[in-house]
């Protein structure tokens, strides 16, 4: 599925995140996750790495774009369809 930035994109949408939020929860300053949202910046180890602490039901699925949902690592588009259906 496309590029990494387009996954934390759709991620950050779903679920319902703001960047301030999202720096107390990473300890990674939202003007650097606004630069990355932009495009002005590419992701980094680092930025991976504090979305799958913050959700490691995603982890696989923002390094890679694919899900392995028989070892419970899914998108976030999937966990909205099971919740809407």
């Amino acid at each position: 599925m496309g590029k990494i930035v387009n996954r934390f994109k759709i991620l950050i949408q779903i679920e319902d995140v703001k960047l301030p939020w999202l720096e107390k929860q990473s300890g990674i300053g939202k003007k650097r996750w606004a630069n990355v949202k932009s495009g002005h910046l590419e992701m980094r180890a680092a930025e991976v790495e504090a979305l799958a602490q913050i959700w490691p039901e995603y982890a696989y699925w923002v390094a890679t774009g694919k899900e392995l949902p028989s070892c419970g690592q899914i998108s976030p588009l999937t966990k909205a369809a099971k919740e809407s259906s």
